[in-house]
């Protein structure tokens, strides 16, 4: 397989989101939209026919090139309409590396490896939603069902609304709240932008609980090729009442029969893998990528 290095320029958009749409393992993060508001200029990696891609996101460290995940994206990596196998993936690697100094990302679940001091298996966890309500909702753990049950009882009430100021302003909470670091003002624009483009092109879903009249966690759900990816955050009355249950209850309970993924943007942080667990999600394994520099 010959492999292309273009840069931004060079790309042909067109013909990149065709593949990307058509992907076996396709992410709406890799769509040219995405990625030129979160990292403008990127380049990529392409087989001749462009039957393979792979985004290339980079930044300087130490006047050195790297390709590096942005904030807001969970995973890049290598798409295609075939299956990728691993030699291919490993030779996508060693091809951006003529370009980088080294590579610090993940990559979607469709891009396999060996397991080894670079390639490193982690898991986020998903939800199929294609069966009914009843039948999703009977697979909660039994803390799940009892926490759905109790928040229901203090009356708080579900709005399906724009509120992508509020989401952001509870995330800067949130992120200030638990010291996480590397997430600068912004990517805060960055993700505005990217709910903006989604709502006008009826890609987004919001959810906003309120307990009366005060906000206590919102949830904005990019919502493209049958895959749900979701943004959240409340805030400290949000935390009290347990207000996240009843969102992620009321989401799937209006997607149960669908033909939809709902990807929580999992974890491998036991506490909040457990909690996605607990409304049947199950693990979905990707790689990180991490080279020496």
């Amino acid at each position: 397989m010959k492999l292309l290095y273009l840069t931004y320029q060079q790309i042909n958009k067109t013909k990149w989101d065709s593949v990307i749409k058509n992907s076996k393992n396709s992410l709406v993060y890799a769509m040219s939209w995405y990625l030129n508001i979160v990292s403008p200029d990127w380049e990529a990696i392409v087989s001749d026919d462009y039957q393979f891609v792979m985004p290339l996101t980079i930044r300087q460290k130490l006047g050195q090139r790297y390709f590096y995940k942005p904030v807001f994206i969970q995973f890049l990596g290598i798409f295609s309409n075939q299956d990728i196998t691993v030699e291919i993936g490993e030779e996508f690697v060693q091809e951006a590396l003529k370009y980088v100094k080294f590579i610090d990302s993940w990559f979607n679940p469709g891009s396999p490896f060996s397991e080894s001091e670079i390639f490193t298996k982690k898991q986020t966890q998903v939800l199929d939603l294609s069966n009914d309500y009843e039948t999703i909702a009977s697979n909660y753990s039994r803390s799940n069902k009892n926490n759905v049950k109790k928040v229901r009882k203090l009356g708080l009430s579900v709005k399906r609304e724009f509120n992508a100021e509020i989401l952001i302003q509870l995330l800067k909470g949130m992120y200030s709240r638990k010291n996480v670091e590397g997430v600068v003002e912004q990517d805060f624009k960055n993700l505005n932008e990217i709910m903006k483009i989604a709502e006008s092109n009826n890609l987004g879903e919001y959810y906003t609980v309120y307990s009366g009249e005060e906000v206590c966690s919102v949830a904005f759900f990019l919502i493209w090729n049958n895959r749900a990816i979701y943004y959240h955050a409340a805030n400290e009355l949000g935390r009290e009442k347990r207000s996240m249950f009843l969102l992620v209850d009321e989401f799937i309970k209006d997607h149960a029969g669908q033909k939809l993924l709902f990807d929580f943007a999992g974890s491998n942080i036991p506490g909040v893998a457990e909690w996605n667990f607990g409304f049947g999600a199950e693990n979905e394994n990707f790689y990180e990528v991490r080279t020496m520099i």
